[in-house]
């Protein structure tokens, strides 16, 4: 079974010029993978959806929605984000929707380990 970095943060810079943090209140979910227990991650979908977030030019985040307050439980997650604003990932989704196109925004807040 390969290993998977879940819950690693990379620091991000998002294209609209606003830094990214783990507690901004907007996320961008450009994948939500049921994992009902959290002990079968869904490594090649969050994979995939990592891999089309990069290919628009943003670093993809993920881990187990129940990290997040605000979001359903029993997910994996990959995301972009958090935004300190709804408008400013709003923008950064119009131009993720070109790589992702089933992209939603989501507000929660990140609670960590």
């Amino acid at each position: 079974m390969r290993a998977w970095p879940v819950g690693l943060l990379i620091p991000l810079l998002i294209s609209s010029g606003q830094a990214a943090s783990p507690a901004g209140p907007y996320w961008i979910v450009a994948g939500s993978f049921s994992n009902p227990d959290y002990a079968q991650v869904q490594y090649e979908a969050v994979r995939r959806a990592s891999e089309a977030v990069k290919r628009c030019g943003f670093q993809p985040f993920n881990d187990f929605s129940g990290k997040f307050a605000g979001f359903n439980e029993g997910f994996d997650v990959v995301a972009v984000g958090g935004y300190a604003t709804r408008a400013a990932a709003e923008t950064d989704l119009a131009r993720l929707r070109v790589c992702v196109p089933n992209i939603y925004v989501r507000r929660g807040r990140y609670l960590g380990e």
